[in-house]
Formats: structure tokens, C-alpha cells, sequence
């Protein structure tokens, strides 16, 4: 396993952390009103907001982590951390997989802003829904390709 395939896993788990945070606390608020109106959109990109600094230092303490258990699985305290061309094509072809599923959320949710009169809150939610599975496809489009080899 590659030193990019192993920060690859990292990321889908973080990925997958941040959609069980938004499925966990921020749907339920939408979904019980606790969003609703200006004090609702300012308290809801606050929630979303802390988003940030936790996915960067859970993906910090995870890539560590899984440093360690990689090096005590293998008995390797020393693995390669050599990124080649095909790493490199390899996270092009996940950067333009997140890209275009991201994209497309936002999109959606600016047409849904736009032709359906959707409240804000749904078309904000549903842009970072896109963005966050944006993340997590390109993560997986990078996994089946690594195992292909």
C-alpha cells in the first residue's frame, strides 16, 4: 500500500466522519425548524463551519495514527513515502471526480434556488451535501483505482 493510497483511506474516513456529523446535527436541526429564519441561516453556517477545523485536525491525528498502525501491522518503520506518475494521475482523475459531483450539487441547488423557490436553507444544505460527497467520490473513485493497479 502506497503512501497515497494510505492517506486516501484517511480521507474517506474523514469524508465519512463529516457526512455522519451533517446526517447527525445539522438534517435534525433542518428538519425541526432549529434553522429556520436569519438567526436559524447565521446559527446553521456556524454549524457548518466548525466543519473545517475539525476535519483538518481529525485528518492530521487520523494520518498519524494510521501511520503508526501501518508501520506495527507491517513491521516497516520506514515505509516509502514516494509519490510517482501514477499516484499523480491517480489523485488528477479523484480531483476531477470531486469536481464534477461537487459541481453538480451546486448547480442543483442554484437551479433549485432559481426555478423551484426553494428556501435557502434547503439549497445551502444541498450545496454542501454536494461538496461533501464531492469529497467522498473522489476518495473512492482513488480506491478503485489503486486496487487495479
Amino acid at each position: 500500500m502506497s503512501f497515497e493510497d494510505r492517506n486516501n483511506l484517511v480521507i474517506i474516513l474523514m469524508n465519512l466522519v463529516i457526512a455522519a456529523y451533517f446526517g447527525l446535527w445539522i438534517v435534525p436541526g433542518v428538519l425541526t425548524g432549529a434553522y429556520d429564519g436569519a438567526a436559524g441561516l447565521v446559527a446553521w453556517a456556524q454549524a457548518t463551519l466548525m466543519v473545517i477545523p475539525v476535519s483538518i485536525v481529525g485528518t492530521i491525528v487520523l494520518t498519524i495514527l494510521f501511520a503508526i498502525g501501518y508501520a506495527i501491522v507491517t513491521h516497516n518503520t520506514k515505509p516509502s513515502e514516494i509519490v510517482d506518475e501514477r499516484d499523480r494521475a491517480i489523485g488528477n482523475f479523484g480531483l476531477r471526480v470531486n469536481l464534477y459531483v461537487a459541481g453538480a450539487g451546486f448547480l442543483v441547488s442554484l437551479v433549485g434556488l432559481a426555478f423551484w423557490s426553494w428556501p435557502a436553507l434547503w439549497a445551502l444544505n444541498l450545496g454542501f451535501f454536494g461538496f461533501m460527497l464531492g469529497g467522498l467520490a473522489g476518495g473512492v473513485a482513488k480506491f478503485i483505482l489503486y486496487r487495479r493497479g
